[in-house]
């Protein structure tokens, strides 16, 4: 409790000293966001958000928590992918680039800290399935999912930071149920969680941050990196703190929202990489609601995702019914998207009633 306390807001601090910092730097190496034909907000905003978060974070890890490999090689490979992402931040580097960039740092972590996905679990209900050699490789693929489904759902402000927390605190009750065995796991969810603070409200421009900072690539990648890392370490097979399906709970609806604008834009003969507005928040916003309601919907309904999963989890609901439920979900919110226009008009309809 003493490391979780003092890490915790260790982590909260310093990233509120780095986000002062920052901010005078981040105008003199160009790292600012410059409204185009996608952004729409006023102004150049700095994007240090990510930047004090992980510095935030790393620093008082540093200072409070005892040596750990595994951990050393995550905060290593954070450190260069919040690299590559303030770099994509400032130059705009090229997707394919990126994406290999991610594939060996996934490499990294898996291989360099021998901890990745060994089981999906009973997902079809015919026993555990074991994964094998073949897990590493899951767990790539599943870094580099998470990492890009953060990354695109960041759109307007507060978004991807309060999706952000909403999986972080799932993860927080789940690592605390589970006892002593997963102490390290719970005080990196904390740590990460208070560290986000500070950046949080100064996007959302709270008393008393006055000027707005965004998230950027390196915050935004960093978030689901580290998700996946706390994902892979609560569901490891032998000691579990949580079974692989209700990973897919927690971390829901950005997952379905990346899975599904990836879909549309290959049936449309598009990169699945190429930037567009026809994300989750973009709809919301075209159906008429403004971001702080479109904000709120959206993590209302991540929190909802969540709290299932968690239910399910503690209730011992069947993972075959966890799995197929998440499906189904996938499916109707595919379906729905597909007919998005016809929806919005009848929302648009709605709200002038």
């Amino acid at each position: 409790m003493e490391l979780m306390t003092t890490t915790g807001l260790l982590a909260g601090l310093f990233a509120l000293v780095f986000l002062v910092l920052l901010r005078p730097v981040a105008a003199r190496i160009g790292l600012l966001d410059i409204p185009d034909h996608r952004k729409v907000h006023r102004g150049s905003v700095p994007l240090i958000g990510g930047l004090s978060v992980y510095a935030g974070l790393a620093l008082a890890w540093l200072i409070v928590m005892p040596f750990d490999r595994p951990y050393g090689i995550y905060l290593l490979c954070s450190l260069f992918l919040v690299a590559l992402g303030a770099l994509d931040d400032a130059r705009n580097i090229p997707a394919r680039f990126r994406l290999w960039a991610q594939v060996v740092l996934g490499t990294l972590l898996a291989i360099g800290s021998g901890v990745y996905l060994n089981t999906f679990g009973n997902l079809l209900g015919g026993g555990e399935i074991m994964l094998g050699w073949f897990g590493p490789i899951i767990t790539i693929c599943a870094v580099i999912g998470a990492t890009n489904a953060f990354n695109m759902v960041d759109g307007i402000d507060g978004l991807a930071g309060s999706l952000s927390l909403v999986s972080l605190v799932a993860l927080i009750i789940l690592f605390a149920l589970a006892g002593p065995a997963f102490t390290t796991e719970l005080v990196l969810a904390v740590a990460l969680t208070l560290a986000m603070v500070p950046y949080l409200l100064a996007n959302l421009s709270v008393s008393p941050f006055g000027s707005k900072v965004f998230m950027g690539d390196a915050g935004a990648m960093f978030i689901g990196f580290s998700l996946v890392w706390l994902l892979v370490n609560g569901t490891q097979a032998g000691e579990l703190a949580f079974r692989p399906v209700t990973a897919l709970w927690i971390i829901g609806l950005p997952l379905m929202d990346m899975l599904a604008v990836m879909f549309r834009r290959y049936r449309k003969g598009q990169s699945v990489m190429v930037p567009d507005r026809d994300h989750l928040h973009h709809i919301f916003l075209r159906a008429g609601f403004n971001d702080r309601q479109a904000l709120a919907i959206i993590t209302g309904v991540a929190s909802i995702l969540a709290l299932f999963g968690i239910a399910g989890e503690l209730l011992g609901v069947p993972e075959s019914v966890m799995f197929i439920g998440i499906l189904l979900l996938f499916v109707l919110y595919n379906l729905a998207l597909s007919h998005i226009w016809r929806l919005t008009a009848l929302i648009r309809k709605g709200l002038k009633m």
